[in-house]
């Protein structure tokens, strides 16, 4: 069996699509919800998940960047298992110690980034990773999502491990 088919079959097992009416994160509702945070819990899953994610990230890319629950997590741990440098963004700056919106490595002109999320879908929670990370003057190689379920537009380009026909049935 392929490690795709692996990995489509292992989140199938874990049951991450919900499928009812749900509000997503930017206001729009849905007949379906990826729960990709449940694989994450999984170890062999979220190693899966990490692993793919990070063969399509170009070997060129010296830091990985992730925000939010979906991001911060797989960004950590593709940046442990390709040996790359590790910025964290946060969603707001904290407001304590000395308020900075990037944690960990803080990127600059030499780097390549490439951001990792969980879900695509307006673009919106990425679009806001990247207008933080450009002021850094690193440049930003795309981001890099495990399921795109929207089309939303950012200004970088977004690829993704897995489309939503591979985990949902749509109904027409």
């Amino acid at each position: 069996m392929r490690m795709q088919d692996n990995l489509i079959a292992r989140l199938k097992y874990l049951q991450i699509v919900h499928h009812g009416e749900v509000e997503l994160s930017h206001g729009g509702t849905s007949h379906y919800y990826i729960d990709l945070k449940k694989a994450y819990g999984d170890a062999e899953a979220f190693y899966l998940l990490a692993k793919r994610i990070g063969e399509k990230i170009p070997n060129k890319v010296s830091c990985i960047v992730g925000g939010g629950y979906g991001g911060l997590p797989l960004a950590a741990a593709v940046s442990a298992l390709y040996l790359r440098d590790l910025s964290l963004v946060r969603d707001e700056p904290k407001n304590h110690g000395i308020i900075k919106m990037i944690e960990g490595h803080f990127p600059t002109k030499e780097d390549k980034i490439a951001i990792v999320d969980d879900v695509f879908t307006t673009g919106k929670s990425l679009q806001k990773i990247v207008d933080i990370i450009i002021p850094t003057g690193a440049e930003i190689v795309g981001c890099y999502v495990l399921v795109k379920r929207g089309e939303g537009q950012i200004s970088v380009p977004v690829e993704s491990l897995l489309r939503v026909e591979d985990l949902v049935v749509l109904k027409s």
